[in-house]
């Protein structure tokens, strides 16, 4: 079985008036079949692309995908939106990435983006995997 470990690092030494810190790793176990690529997204609000398929993973039951979505450009002012069913849950500028748990109870709950670009596109990478209980 396959396996991701991320690692998450919080530190500020002028955010309080005491520095703070912390770190959480954690392992999850995820299927070998997992989906990775990077794409141009010059779809807007209106007809957003459809990243992941949700009926590619759901099947009479609800599962758990591993989901990563990062605004790969470094150009100023170039966001990607992230939507899950109809709902837009996170605007993404430069350089910035989303990773959580994405619990798909229905396949028509897609994983959809689109851009602010419908001229030249916003680079996006995304990842993928089936996670296992």
């Amino acid at each position: 079985m396959a396996s991701i470990t991320t690692r998450l690092s919080v530190r500020s030494r002028n955010l309080f008036s005491n520095a703070i810190g912390t770190r959480h790793d954690k392992s999850f176990a995820v299927s070998s079949n997992a989906d990775r690529r990077i794409k141009v997204i010059k779809e807007a609000s209106g007809s957003p692309h459809t990243l992941i398929d949700a009926s590619d993973y759901y099947s009479d039951t609800a599962l758990t995908l591993f989901a990563f979505v990062k605004n790969v450009t470094s150009t100023a002012n170039k966001y990607i939106y992230v939507v899950i069913g109809s709902q837009v849950v996170a605007r993404l500028q430069p350089g910035e990435y989303m990773l959580f748990p994405w619990y798909v109870t229905s396949a028509s709950n897609d994983f959809k983006v689109y851009s602010n670009d419908a001229t030249n596109g916003v680079k996006v990478e995304y990842f993928a995997a089936q996670m296992s209980s």
